[in-house]
Protein backbone atom coordinates (compact mmCIF):
# COMPACT_ATOMS: atom_id res chain seq x y z
CA UNK A 1 0.00 0.00 0.00
CA UNK A 2 1.46 3.30 -1.10
CA UNK A 3 2.08 5.92 1.50
CA UNK A 4 0.04 8.87 0.35
CA UNK A 5 0.62 10.97 3.44
CA UNK A 6 1.92 14.37 2.48
CA UNK A 7 4.40 16.15 4.65
CA UNK A 8 3.10 19.41 5.94
CA UNK A 9 5.27 22.32 4.87
CA UNK A 10 6.07 25.07 7.29
CA UNK A 11 4.30 28.25 6.17
CA UNK A 12 6.04 31.54 5.49
CA UNK A 13 4.71 33.30 8.61
CA UNK A 14 6.09 30.63 11.02
CA UNK A 15 9.42 30.78 9.15
CA UNK A 16 9.54 34.56 9.55
CA UNK A 17 8.71 34.32 13.27
CA UNK A 18 11.39 31.65 13.76
CA UNK A 19 13.87 33.85 11.85
CA UNK A 20 13.13 36.80 14.15
CA UNK A 21 13.56 34.66 17.29
CA UNK A 22 16.79 33.09 16.00
CA UNK A 23 18.11 36.51 15.01
CA UNK A 24 17.54 37.87 18.52
CA UNK A 25 19.08 34.78 20.19
CA UNK A 26 22.12 34.67 17.90
CA UNK A 27 22.70 38.41 18.21
CA UNK A 28 22.43 38.18 22.00
CA UNK A 29 24.53 35.08 22.73
CA UNK A 30 26.74 34.12 19.77
CA UNK A 31 30.24 35.53 19.14
CA UNK A 32 30.82 38.35 16.66
CA UNK A 33 32.38 36.04 14.05
CA UNK A 34 29.24 33.90 13.82
CA UNK A 35 27.01 36.96 13.65
CA UNK A 36 29.15 38.43 10.86
CA UNK A 37 28.83 35.28 8.74
CA UNK A 38 25.05 35.45 8.81
CA UNK A 39 24.87 39.23 8.31
CA UNK A 40 27.22 38.85 5.33
CA UNK A 41 24.91 36.28 3.72
CA UNK A 42 21.92 38.47 4.59
CA UNK A 43 23.65 41.49 3.03
CA UNK A 44 24.35 39.61 -0.19
CA UNK A 45 20.71 38.59 -0.41
CA UNK A 46 19.64 42.19 0.27
CA UNK A 47 21.83 43.38 -2.62
CA UNK A 48 20.32 40.78 -4.95
CA UNK A 49 16.81 41.65 -3.77
CA UNK A 50 17.32 45.35 -4.56
CA UNK A 51 18.51 44.33 -8.03
CA UNK A 52 15.48 42.12 -8.68
CA UNK A 53 12.71 44.37 -7.27
CA UNK A 54 12.59 46.85 -10.21
CA UNK A 55 12.54 43.92 -12.65
CA UNK A 56 9.73 42.36 -10.65
CA UNK A 57 7.73 45.59 -10.78
CA UNK A 58 8.34 45.92 -14.52
CA UNK A 59 7.24 42.35 -15.22
CA UNK A 60 4.16 42.09 -12.99
CA UNK A 61 2.78 45.61 -13.36
CA UNK A 62 3.20 45.56 -17.14
CA UNK A 63 1.39 42.24 -17.48
CA UNK A 64 -1.27 43.20 -14.96
CA UNK A 65 -2.22 46.28 -17.00
CA UNK A 66 -1.69 44.65 -20.41
CA UNK A 67 -4.14 41.85 -19.60
CA UNK A 68 -6.95 44.35 -19.05
CA UNK A 69 -9.02 44.14 -22.23
CA UNK A 70 -10.63 47.55 -21.90
CA UNK A 71 -10.67 50.57 -19.64
CA UNK A 72 -7.08 50.02 -18.50
CA UNK A 73 -6.29 53.73 -18.41
CA UNK A 74 -9.38 54.61 -16.38
CA UNK A 75 -8.82 51.75 -13.93
CA UNK A 76 -5.17 52.70 -13.52
CA UNK A 77 -6.10 56.32 -12.80
CA UNK A 78 -8.66 55.23 -10.18
CA UNK A 79 -6.07 52.94 -8.57
CA UNK A 80 -3.47 55.71 -8.36
CA UNK A 81 -6.02 58.15 -6.90
CA UNK A 82 -7.11 55.58 -4.31
CA UNK A 83 -3.49 54.84 -3.36
CA UNK A 84 -2.56 58.50 -2.89
CA UNK A 85 -5.81 59.28 -1.09
CA UNK A 86 -5.17 56.39 1.29
CA UNK A 87 -1.64 57.68 1.87
CA UNK A 88 -2.90 61.16 2.71
CA UNK A 89 -5.57 59.82 5.07
CA UNK A 90 -3.15 57.47 6.84
CA UNK A 91 -0.46 60.16 7.05
CA UNK A 92 -2.88 62.71 8.49
CA UNK A 93 -4.17 60.22 11.06
CA UNK A 94 -0.60 59.32 12.02
CA UNK A 95 0.34 62.97 12.49
CA UNK A 96 -2.68 63.70 14.67
CA UNK A 97 -2.15 60.64 16.88
CA UNK A 98 1.63 61.05 17.17
CA UNK A 99 1.48 64.78 17.96
CA UNK A 100 -1.19 64.13 20.58
CA UNK A 101 0.07 60.98 22.33
CA UNK A 102 3.78 60.46 21.68
CA UNK A 103 5.10 63.47 23.62
CA UNK A 104 3.65 61.83 26.74
CA UNK A 105 5.38 58.50 25.99
CA UNK A 106 8.93 59.59 25.24
CA UNK A 107 11.55 61.04 27.56
CA UNK A 108 13.80 63.89 26.47
CA UNK A 109 16.84 61.67 25.89
CA UNK A 110 15.03 58.79 24.16
CA UNK A 111 16.05 59.68 20.63
CA UNK A 112 19.66 60.23 21.69
CA UNK A 113 19.78 56.75 23.25
CA UNK A 114 18.42 55.16 20.07
CA UNK A 115 20.78 57.19 17.89
CA UNK A 116 23.73 56.03 19.98
CA UNK A 117 23.17 52.45 18.82
CA UNK A 118 23.14 53.39 15.12
CA UNK A 119 26.95 53.32 14.82
CA UNK A 120 27.30 49.90 16.43
CA UNK A 121 26.20 47.77 13.45
CA UNK A 122 28.02 44.47 13.01
CA UNK A 123 28.95 45.04 9.39
CA UNK A 124 29.86 42.27 6.96
CA UNK A 125 33.04 40.43 5.93
CA UNK A 126 32.56 41.58 2.33
CA UNK A 127 29.92 42.96 0.00
CA UNK A 128 29.22 42.93 -3.73
CA UNK A 129 28.29 45.96 -5.80
CA UNK A 130 25.23 45.07 -7.86
CA UNK A 131 23.46 48.25 -9.01
CA UNK A 132 19.89 47.85 -10.20
CA UNK A 133 19.47 48.10 -13.97
CA UNK A 134 16.65 50.60 -13.42
CA UNK A 135 15.45 52.38 -10.29
CA UNK A 136 12.07 51.60 -8.75
CA UNK A 137 10.20 54.72 -9.85
CA UNK A 138 11.49 54.41 -13.41
CA UNK A 139 10.36 50.77 -13.41
CA UNK A 140 6.86 51.80 -12.31
CA UNK A 141 6.56 54.52 -14.98
CA UNK A 142 7.92 52.26 -17.72
CA UNK A 143 5.55 49.47 -16.65
CA UNK A 144 2.59 51.87 -16.83
CA UNK A 145 3.59 52.98 -20.34
CA UNK A 146 4.17 49.45 -21.64
CA UNK A 147 1.08 48.03 -19.99
CA UNK A 148 -1.29 50.72 -21.25
CA UNK A 149 0.09 50.58 -24.79
CA UNK A 150 0.02 46.78 -24.93
CA UNK A 151 -3.55 46.75 -23.58
CA UNK A 152 -4.67 49.11 -26.33
CA UNK A 153 -2.58 47.99 -29.30
CA UNK A 154 -2.16 44.24 -28.80
CA UNK A 155 -3.76 42.34 -31.67
CA UNK A 156 -4.50 45.53 -33.60
CA UNK A 157 -1.48 47.32 -35.02
CA UNK A 158 1.54 46.44 -32.88
CA UNK A 159 2.32 44.83 -29.59
CA UNK A 160 1.74 41.08 -29.95
CA UNK A 161 5.44 40.12 -30.09
CA UNK A 162 6.31 42.45 -27.21
CA UNK A 163 3.37 41.10 -25.19
CA UNK A 164 4.62 37.53 -25.64
CA UNK A 165 8.13 38.62 -24.67
CA UNK A 166 6.89 40.35 -21.52
CA UNK A 167 4.79 37.28 -20.71
CA UNK A 168 7.93 35.10 -20.87
CA UNK A 169 9.91 37.67 -18.87
CA UNK A 170 7.19 37.63 -16.21
CA UNK A 171 7.42 33.83 -16.02
CA UNK A 172 11.20 34.08 -15.49
CA UNK A 173 10.79 36.62 -12.68
CA UNK A 174 8.07 34.42 -11.17
CA UNK A 175 10.52 31.50 -11.07
CA UNK A 176 13.16 33.67 -9.40
CA UNK A 177 10.57 34.80 -6.85
CA UNK A 178 9.48 31.31 -5.83
CA UNK A 179 12.85 29.57 -6.12
CA UNK A 180 15.18 32.18 -4.60
CA UNK A 181 13.53 35.25 -3.04
CA UNK A 182 10.81 33.65 -0.91
CA UNK A 183 12.94 30.73 0.40
CA UNK A 184 15.82 33.05 1.41
CA UNK A 185 13.68 35.83 2.90
CA UNK A 186 13.88 34.35 6.45
CA UNK A 187 17.69 34.57 6.16
CA UNK A 188 17.40 38.28 5.41
CA UNK A 189 15.12 38.88 8.39
CA UNK A 190 17.34 36.78 10.66
CA UNK A 191 20.39 38.82 9.65
CA UNK A 192 18.51 42.07 10.23
CA UNK A 193 17.57 41.09 13.79
CA UNK A 194 21.07 39.76 14.53
CA UNK A 195 22.49 43.16 13.63
CA UNK A 196 19.82 45.01 15.61
CA UNK A 197 20.24 42.80 18.68
CA UNK A 198 24.05 42.75 18.71
CA UNK A 199 24.18 46.55 18.38
CA UNK A 200 21.58 46.90 21.14
CA UNK A 201 18.92 48.51 18.97
CA UNK A 202 16.31 45.78 19.48
CA UNK A 203 16.08 46.04 23.25
CA UNK A 204 16.83 49.77 23.32
CA UNK A 205 13.98 50.53 20.94
CA UNK A 206 11.56 48.15 22.68
CA UNK A 207 12.58 49.38 26.12
CA UNK A 208 12.11 53.04 25.25
CA UNK A 209 9.38 52.97 22.64
CA UNK A 210 7.22 50.00 23.59
CA UNK A 211 4.22 52.27 24.20
CA UNK A 212 4.75 53.94 20.83
CA UNK A 213 5.05 50.51 19.23
CA UNK A 214 1.72 49.39 20.71
CA UNK A 215 0.01 52.55 19.43
CA UNK A 216 1.47 51.97 15.95
CA UNK A 217 0.24 48.36 15.90
CA UNK A 218 -3.23 49.48 17.02
CA UNK A 219 -3.34 52.11 14.26
CA UNK A 220 -2.25 49.50 11.71
CA UNK A 221 -5.03 47.17 12.84
CA UNK A 222 -7.74 49.84 12.69
CA UNK A 223 -6.72 51.22 9.31
CA UNK A 224 -6.25 47.80 7.69
CA UNK A 225 -9.58 46.63 9.12
CA UNK A 226 -11.36 49.60 7.52
CA UNK A 227 -9.59 49.05 4.18
CA UNK A 228 -10.35 45.34 4.01
CA UNK A 229 -13.97 45.80 5.09
CA UNK A 230 -14.47 48.27 2.21
CA UNK A 231 -12.58 46.08 -0.27
CA UNK A 232 -14.39 42.92 0.82
CA UNK A 233 -17.77 44.61 0.60
CA UNK A 234 -17.15 45.94 -2.91
CA UNK A 235 -15.69 42.65 -4.18
CA UNK A 236 -18.24 40.45 -2.35
CA UNK A 237 -15.47 38.54 -0.57
CA UNK A 238 -14.91 37.68 3.07
CA UNK A 239 -12.75 40.56 4.42
CA UNK A 240 -11.40 38.43 7.26
CA UNK A 241 -10.14 35.82 4.81
CA UNK A 242 -8.54 38.60 2.78
CA UNK A 243 -6.83 39.90 5.91
CA UNK A 244 -5.62 36.40 6.75
CA UNK A 245 -3.98 36.18 3.33
CA UNK A 246 -2.07 39.39 4.10
CA UNK A 247 -0.51 38.22 7.38
CA UNK A 248 2.75 37.18 5.68
CA UNK A 249 3.15 40.55 3.99
CA UNK A 250 2.33 42.44 7.17
CA UNK A 251 4.75 40.35 9.24
CA UNK A 252 7.53 40.98 6.72
CA UNK A 253 6.85 44.71 6.58
CA UNK A 254 6.72 45.01 10.36
CA UNK A 255 9.85 42.95 10.95
CA UNK A 256 12.09 44.43 8.26
CA UNK A 257 10.65 47.95 7.76
CA UNK A 258 11.54 47.32 4.12
CA UNK A 259 9.17 47.73 1.21
CA UNK A 260 11.67 45.87 -1.00
CA UNK A 261 11.44 42.78 1.18
CA UNK A 262 7.65 43.04 1.41
CA UNK A 263 6.92 43.27 -2.33
CA UNK A 264 7.79 39.63 -3.18
CA UNK A 265 5.76 38.34 -0.24
CA UNK A 266 2.71 40.33 -1.34
CA UNK A 267 3.14 39.07 -4.90
CA UNK A 268 3.17 35.48 -3.69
Amino acid sequence: MENTTKKKKLGLVPKLIIAIILGILIGQYMPLEVCKVITTLSGLFSTFLKFVIPLMILAYVTMGIADLSSGAGKLLLITVLLAYSSTLIAGSASYIVSSTLFPHFMSEGALEQIQATADKSIGTYFSISLPAMIDTLSAVVLAFILGLCLSKLRGKTVGTSLYNGMHDFSAIIDEVLHSVIIPLLPLYICGTFIDMTYSGRTFTILGILWKVFLVVIAMHAVYLFIQFIIAGTLSHKNPFRLMKNQISGYTTALGTQSSAATIPVNLQ
